[in-house]
């Protein structure tokens, strides 16, 4: 490194340091000829300056976002350099303006559009193209596929561009067709811009073009030989191809293809954003399920087909479920888990974002979901769903709730990892989706089986009232798993001496007896259970007889010919009957008695006889009973 190189970097470091601790001294910077200096050294070869520099811009751009006279200096100023290089005739001033310009589509899509769409830009910079050194041709080009992911970029360059775009792809130089590769997928997969060219300029490029696009980008990314930086570019144009089904059936089916892309994420010396959201971007696409339509938009759908309106709805068979848990399968046996820890590491929301989407993805099909757990997904979904963005978390939270429901929670989350879920369930319970309320309340439920802990955890995190809420959900299955979690939240001290307690809960008890009557099975089941649980406590005892229907309700359910309903009712009148001679006399008003001797005539479970027996031993104590009416 020589003296003059080290004493720039000094000099950038004091610069940076002075703009961190004087945030005012950012908009002084940007009016100088010194702002000038640092937009040069975005094309430095230095592995040192270029990225400093870019630091510094990056300061001076979050600077001038908190000021709108600041950002529109930041706007103009920045404008004014870039373009006077990009007029110049001079091959070293123009990679000094591609330079600065895709540093600054990096960190703002919206100012470098509107520096690349200022009147005539573009169409000057086309028209002189093929007459420039090819240093200046790459950086037209790198500029011109940054441009394509700004959808006003994207519409000028599909009409100025796509020609020359069009004629890279029979160059020699691997990296020029590859970038050219990457901005025309960019066009072609955007609709809106294809219907804004103008006829005399659109360049007919269809499906079979997609095609050799897509297999440009694999051929690339399979070639070790070439540079890293076009490899990522590859991987770029790959990400975007990966929308189309057959490019995602292609993608998935090859198995050297998918070890190449994690070899690049695992061998990443450092965190490469562009390489790491490209490689994301693509495993999103292709493990992706068809959005599945609510009861309304269903509903909308057949009016609309009843109208005879038109309707233009994708149908391609390769996005149904059915190839798309074929494709997860696939992705899971070329060892997609390791890069997904790796990415999940990276300090990007959006990256993070696109993890969290597809290990959600990948365990939707429950045969994923022990290989997910073994090859350590679990600890990198954990972080995801408890220190990130809602968008995050809540992805990954739905990815954990459906391992927990199916996997044993003693293997699946060991020492405090279950108990670290407590709270992005509960978040999950008061989303707006009704698969993620159902999901995370089987979750909890299957967490609180593990120890009295986990379920002293829901409790302190407020989570009854939340589970308590669903069940008046308008759906049955959150309903029934909603009254499933809080059967077995019972077993909680704190939970049961507030059901316990007729000033607080008379109402709750009124609802489990109204649950323990509906049409659901597993409802009853679950609703019986709390009070089966419950009536240990002579305060819910009174409160379940004093409901109008609290005692037939009950003897509905002996009536039932499952034994798993009997046992829960009669455990219940087993414990109303030792609460006191009153409670005795009403059983046998009822008549209680007399289907719990039919009971033991008919049923052939032991424990449910000798349960039954116990009962009608207590009533009789009391002489209401004859006393063969025991035996």
């Amino acid at each position: 490194m020589s003296e003059n190189e080290d004493a720039q970097i000094l000099s950038l470091n004091t610069l940076l340091q002075k703009i961190v601790n004087e945030p005012n001294y950012s908009s002084t910077l940007v009016a100088s000829n010194e702002y000038e200096d640092i937009l040069r050294n975005l094309s430095s070869n230095s592995q040192k300056i270029k990225p400093l520099s870019l630091l510094i811009l990056t300061k001076l751009f979050e600077n001038a976002q908190k000021n709108k006279n600041s950002m529109e200096l930041f706007k103009q100023n920045s404008s004014k350099f870039i373009i006077k290089w990009l007029n110049s005739t001079k091959k070293q001033e123009k990679l000094y303006g591609y330079g600065a310009l895709e540093s600054i589509f990096q960190i703002s899509c919206d100012i470098g559009s509107f520096i690349l769409l200022k009147d005539g830009i573009l169409e000057d910079i086309m028209d002189c193209i093929e007459y420039e050194h090819e240093d200046v041709q790459r950086a037209i080009t790198e500029i011109i596929s940054v441009a394509c992911s700004q959808k006003d970029c994207r519409a000028l360059v599909a009409i100025h561009c796509q020609k020359y775009l069009t004629s890279l792809m029979t160059s020699n130089n691997q990296k020029l067709k590859t970038l050219a590769a990457v901005a025309l997928t960019k066009i072609l997969l955007d609709e809106k811009a294809s219907e804004q060219q103008q006829n005399d300029n659109k360049i007919s490029v269809i499906d079979e073009n997609e095609t050799l696009l897509a297999g440009l980008f694999q051929n690339m990314v399979l070639d070790t030989d070439s540079e890293i930086t076009a490899r990522i570019n590859a991987i770029e144009g790959l990400a975007y191809s990966s929308l189309k089904p057959a490019v995602k059936e292609t993608i998935a089916y090859h198995p050297t293809l998918l070890k190449e892309i994690f070899k690049l994420v695992q061998d990443s010396e450092k965190t490469n954003n562009a390489l790491f959201y490209g490689v994301a971007v693509i495993l999103a696409n292709v493990t992706t399920y068809k959005k599945k339509m609510n009861e309304s938009e269903e509903q909308i759908l057949k009016l609309k087909k009843m109208s005879g309106e038109s309707l233009k709805i994708d149908q391609d068979p390769i996005d149904d479920d059915e190839y798309v848990i074929n494709r997860t399968k696939q992705v899971m046996k070329s060892g997609v888990i390791r890069p997904l820890i790796i990415m999940t590491k990276n300090s990007s929301q959006a990256i993070r974002q696109l993890v969290a989407k597809v290990f959600l993805n990948l365990a939707t099909d429950q045969s994923n979901r022990g290989a997910i757990v073994q090859q350590g997904g679990i600890k990198a979904l954990i972080p995801l769903a408890t220190k990130n963005t809602k968008e995050v978390t809540e992805l990954a939270s739905h990815a954990l709730a459906k391992i927990a429901i199916t996997m044993d929670p003693n293997l699946a989350f060991r020492g405090e990892r279950a108990s670290d879920l407590v709270r992005p369930f509960l978040s999950l319970c008061q989303g707006g989706s009704e698969l993620c309320q159902f999901e995370a309340l089987m979750a909890l439920t299957n967490l609180g089986s593990l120890d009295n802990d986990i379920r002293m955890r829901i409790h302190d995190a407020k989570g009854i009232p939340i589970i308590e809420n669903l069940q008046f959900s308008d759906n049955v299955m959150i309903r029934r798993a909603a009254t499933e979690c809080l059967c077995n939240m019972m077993f909680c001290e704190p939970v049961y001496n507030m059901y316990s307690d007729p000033q607080m809960s008379s109402n709750k008890i009124k609802i489990l007896v109204a649950l323990s009557d509906v049409e659901d099975f597993e409802t009853r089941r679950a609703a019986s259970g709390a009070l089966a649980i419950l009536t240990t406590s002579p305060d819910v005892c009174n409160m379940i007889v004093d409901r109008p229907r609290g005692i037939e309700i009950l003897k509905d359910l002996i009536s039932e010919e499952s034994v798993e309903m009997q046992h829960r009712s009669v455990e219940c009148f087993k414990n109303i009957s030792k609460v006191s001679k009153e409670m005795c006399q009403r059983l046998v008003e009822a008549k209680v008695h007399e289907i719990l001797k039919l009971l033991i005539k008919n049923c052939k479970t032991e424990s449910v006889v000798a349960i039954t027996i116990e009962t009608l031993q207590e009533i009789a104590k009391y002489d209401y009973l004859p006393k063969n009416d025991t035996k």
